[in-house]
């Protein structure tokens, strides 16, 4: 688990794989997941937090489905790269003044 991270790429692809995510509540990652949507967010640092997480989606067979097919229409909605450059490219035109 992360004490620190920016925009993690491990969680992107798991979620674009169609996969729930368990991660801690540090830098990029809330952006990532949607807590109790996509996956579950943990304090950094609480082992017993983390544990709690897993097991609870482990016990919980249509959870990790539901949450797998929201995370991938997530990463996909919000960071593809159609859906980066489609952003960008609004900056741009703002920017320019349109």
């Amino acid at each position: 688990p992360s004490l620190a991270e920016g925009i993690s790429n491990t969680l992107l692809e798991a979620m674009a794989t169609g996969l729930p995510v368990v991660a801690t509540r540090v830098g990029g990652n809330p952006e990532l997941v949607a807590e109790g949507e996509t996956g579950l967010l943990v304090p950094p640092g609480d082992p017993e937090a983390l544990g709690a997480a897993l097991a609870s989606l482990a016990a919980d067979g249509e959870r990790r489905r539901r949450f797998g097919a929201a995370a991938r229409v997530r990463a996909v909605e919000r960071f593809s790269l159609e859906a980066m450059v489609a952003r960008y490219a609004a900056c741009y035109t703002w920017a320019a003044g349109g």
